[in-house]
């Protein structure tokens, strides 16, 4: 989500000579801006004599969210930034519109000059509190910070509300923590509220259908962990959720988000970022024929570490869940070879149908006596089976992002195999192959469909039923 347009922007505001520049903190750093998810917190109604304040609502706001399940457990992915952007008055607006205003004797009428028009009242809800100026907002990132992920926008006031679009938005109420991991939730992941909002606000997300079939739920996959089922949204008839109760954040502040809230932000987190940090060798080299030679991840590691790591060479697992490979040169025969690490984050948190399609990490370095070692190949895995367990037929689906030389293998555990794609070319784009087996009269039992791009090669396992 490295905004290229905000890059573009940067250069116009920089040449009309109409951005202004604020002091940033850096408030965690754990890696290369490229290779990290940047948070970047902007303030709004912030005076210059109350920037210490907001770096220390921040920090309390901060501390709060990677203390949450599974910010918590991915850390290690984000960095996080804080811009002090000076406002010319203090606070938040406050029109005094909204049908279910408290009443000017609790929350008075307020117009400061913040700086990027934050207000309640917004949509003629009180607490819906909304930054008015996104081209502001925008300039803002554009000359201080571009290299954003997810803003956050903290408006200094200790009147209750915040909001989710686009930015991710809270003020500095005693509950302005809980209000913006639950402004994040719809930011970051796309969440739907688990109350009802309104029918303006419904639509197929990651935590709300229309669908009511538990077996075809988009969260199925959780149905019978406790808590979670299809539940009716009240006031929302034909609309669906997980949880009922104020048992998710998304619904109330206070608990944890629910099972299904919390696999939609890792598998947004997935989306963005690699865990694969670096590996070496990095680029081509020699192969030192009387030594050895290493191959190494350095590996974004979730706390705990939940990423399996398998070294094969030659299609031939060699070892599991270390970061380091030695290969003995003197030992490696003539011809042409391929030692390939693959990495797949296994947290209990995610039970996605396509996590281990979509987020399965994969590289490859060919290597030979004559040849030396080659520059390293990285490619993630697109790679579908169903069904699972099969009977008699199979279909696979993958996704080419480039021309490549494919085929597909069946094997059993003891050795056979049968060729499903002999090995041809293929263009980029998504290919759906269904394959009937009864030929092959197979017996019941463990499988691996071999799937090889480039000559790098992904095993998944298959059961066949009798």
């Amino acid at each position: 989500m490295k905004k290229i347009y905000i890059l573009l922007l940067s250069l116009f505001l920089y040449h009309s000579g109409i951005a202004q520049v604020f002091p940033v903190d850096t408030m965690i750093k754990t890696g290369p801006l490229d290779k990290r998810l940047n948070l970047v917190y902007l303030a709004d109604g912030y005076l210059a004599s109350e920037q210490a304040k907001f770096i220390t609502d921040v920090i309390a706001i901060n501390d709060k969210l990677f203390n949450t399940v599974p910010f918590k457990e991915y850390k290690n992915y984000f960095n996080v930034f804080a811009v002090k952007v000076v406002s010319n008055e203090s606070g938040i607006k406050h029109p005094n519109t909204a049908s279910d205003c408290p009443g000017i004797g609790t929350h008075p009428v307020s117009n400061p000059a913040n700086y990027f028009g934050t207000t309640f009242d917004f949509g003629n809800i009180h607490r819906l509190v909304v930054p008015g100026n996104s081209a502001l907002i925008n300039s803002v990132l554009a000359a201080n910070f571009p290299e954003y992920d997810q803003v956050l926008i903290v408006g200094n006031t200790s009147f209750y509300g915040g909001s989710g679009g686009s930015v991710a938005t809270s003020t500095t109420h005693s509950s302005a923590a809980e209000i913006m991991i639950h402004e994040i939730g719809h930011s970051f992941a796309g969440l739907a509220d688990e109350y009802w909002a309104g029918s303006q606000y419904a639509a197929e997300k990651p935590n709300m259908t229309a669908q009511s079939n538990p077996a075809l739920v988009k969260w199925k996959n959780w149905i019978g962990t406790p808590g979670i089922g299809v539940f009716q949204h009240t006031g929302g008839p034909g609309w669906y959720k997980p949880t009922t109760g104020g048992t998710c954040k998304m619904e109330a502040l206070g608990p944890a988000f629910c099972s299904v809230c919390k696999e939609a932000l890792i598998e947004k987190i997935h989306t963005l970022i690699s865990p694969v940090d670096s590996y070496f060798p990095s680029n081509a080299g020699t192969l030192n024929v009387y030594g050895t030679s290493g191959f190494k991840l350095n590996l974004l590691q979730p706390i705990p570490n939940t990423l399996k790591r398998t070294w094969n060479m030659d299609g031939n697992p060699q070892i599991y869940n270390v970061d380091t490979f030695t290969v003995l040169s003197g030992s490696v025969p003539n011809g042409n070879h391929t030692v390939l690490a693959t990495v797949l984050d296994t947290t209990f948190l995610t039970r996605a149908d396509n996590h281990i399609s979509l987020h399965t990490y994969n590289i490859t370095w060919n290597l030979s006596v004559a040849t030396g070692i080659s520059e390293p190949d990285v490619f993630k895995a697109s790679l579908q089976i169903f069904p699972n367990p099969f009977t008699e037929s199979l279909v696979v689906q993958y996704q080419l992002e480039k021309r490549s030389d494919v085929s597909i293998r069946l094997v059993s555990l003891d050795g056979k195999q049968i060729s499903l794609v002999e090995e041809k070319k293929q263009s980029a784009g998504i290919y759906s192959m269904p394959f009937t087996l009864q030929q092959y009269q197979l017996a019941a039992g463990t499988y691996f469909i071999v799937f090889s791009i480039n000559g790098n090669k992904v095993a998944k396992e298959l059961v066949k039923l009798k």
